[in-house]
């Protein structure tokens, strides 16, 4: 059973019911990521994310930690490009004081100034941490690449310089900009008393809503570059990224573009797999894959390869890539892209973690009420023709590129893939 309610504040409430659960997972989800930052204060988001939970005007950091920790539940949350989450999962018997620890956060964070400074250094380790994780260097690239001068271009985690220089005024003002209730979703999956929960929100979050009128701003537009960046790094191996500009998430290629990915780049029996790691050997991880934001998305292929070898796994893409485009996808193929994302859709069912992040990205993105079955249905109808003409429409753009390893002579291959 699905429930929808949409409070005088503008702060929606999502939830699916599921009997045959003893626990609930609670979401508290706020349209804002790195999308809505800008050069100055690139990081902001995150860094709030963090400093939520370091104490509020009636619990300390311990506090919060303890209080959950008391019950057995896990609180948790994460940033993204486009929204941040705090989350829980509990016994259903305990949601009404996982629901009151996330709203002390949400609304009370107090922010104390000698919580934020010990706070800069844990983000800016995480930021190194990041810079030596080359793949994730390589998808930042690929992103400001593609996004080139444009805020869905800027990374998550910001950059140190900013974080050090963030001061307890502009954290505060910047959260107080974009936590307002048009912003917010929460979303609850599990077992739980629909009337008790609605009682609930009303309580821990509506009435501390009252007279906030701010409105939602639009997302920046965006637009597609086809920018190659690199990063020469002294490691053992070399990562090559390619990314073409891909569709929204309300498009209604979303499932195409999905089975698209799946069968070039989704598995081990995947095309990309078959030819460049089980006949040729030359990488241990390929992948393809798709990203959706509100206003544009993304289609990506990775590959991590010895440097020596960019040359020779840049003509086995493009060869792979040329052969899908002229050839098409098999029958064959196109019922495993479609069992594998149904049965995907099915195996996400039973998680009410993952339901909660579902359903709680679907109404704060798309203002709807996450269907399983209206996205089987649309798997199942979805035809190789759409895919074929999907393929040929966006291998048809020019692409971004990233190349992050050691300096070769040929460390710009990625540059030359040509398929149309």
């Amino acid at each position: 059973m699905d429930f929808y309610k949409q409070y005088p504040s503008g702060l929606r409430l999502v939830a699916k019911y599921l009997d045959n659960f003893h626990t609930v997972s609670l979401g508290v989800f706020v349209d804002v990521g790195s999308v809505r930052e800008s050069n100055e204060n690139n990081g902001y988001s995150h860094f709030i994310e963090h400093l939520l939970f370091k104490g509020t005007q009636k619990r300390t950091c311990l506090q919060i930690s303890e209080e959950i920790d008391d019950i057995g539940a896990n609180i948790n949350a994460y940033t993204s490009k486009d929204s941040t989450c705090f989350y829980t999962k509990s016994s259903s018997d305990d949601l009404e004081k996982c629901m009151d620890v996330l709203s002390d956060m949400y609304f009370n964070a107090s922010v104390p100034q000698e919580e934020l400074e010990r706070e800069k250094g844990v983000v800016i380790e995480e930021i190194k941490m990041s810079e030596d994780t080359p793949d994730d260097v390589s998808q930042d690239l690929v992103s400001k690449a593609l996004f080139f001068g444009q805020s869905l271009g800027l990374t998550i985690l910001g950059t140190a310089q900013n974080i050090k220089n963030s001061d307890r005024h502009s954290i505060l003002e910047y959260k107080k900009k974009h936590y307002i209730p048009k912003a917010t979703v929460i979303s609850v999956c599990g077992k739980f008393d629909v009337d008790k929960l609605d009682k609930l929100v009303e309580q821990y979050f509506e009435k501390n809503c009252e007279g906030c009128t701010a409105e939602l701003l639009p997302e920046p537009s965006a637009h597609y570059r086809a920018e190659f960046l690199h990063r020469f790094k002294p490691i053992e191996q070399a990562h090559i990224q390619l990314a073409w500009g891909g569709f929204p998430l309300n498009s209604q290629h979303r499932c195409a573009n999905n089975m698209l990915a799946s069968v070039l780049g989704g598995g081990m029996s995947s095309r990309l797999n078959q030819t460049i790691r089980e006949r040729h050997g030359l990488a241990y991880s390929v992948w393809a894959y798709p990203s959706y934001y509100s206003n544009c998305g993304t289609f990506e292929i990775y590959v991590g390869l010895s440097p020596e070898n960019t040359s020779n796994v840049c003509r086995l893409l493009q060869e792979e890539l040329q052969r899908f485009v002229q050839e098409g996808i098999t029958s064959k193929e196109l019922e495993r892209a479609r069992v594998q994302a149904i049965n995907a859709l099915y195996m996400n069912a039973e998680s009410n973690l993952t339901l909660m992040r579902l359903y709680g990205r679907s109404m704060l993105k798309l203002n709807e009420v996450f269907d399983v079955e209206k996205d089987v249905e649309l798997y199942r109808s979805v035809t190789a023709d759409q895919i074929n003409d999907l393929a040929r429409d966006v291998f048809a753009q020019g692409y971004a590129s990233a190349y992050v390893g050691p300096k070769t002579e040929d460390y710009h291959a990625v540059t030359k893939i040509q398929i149309l």
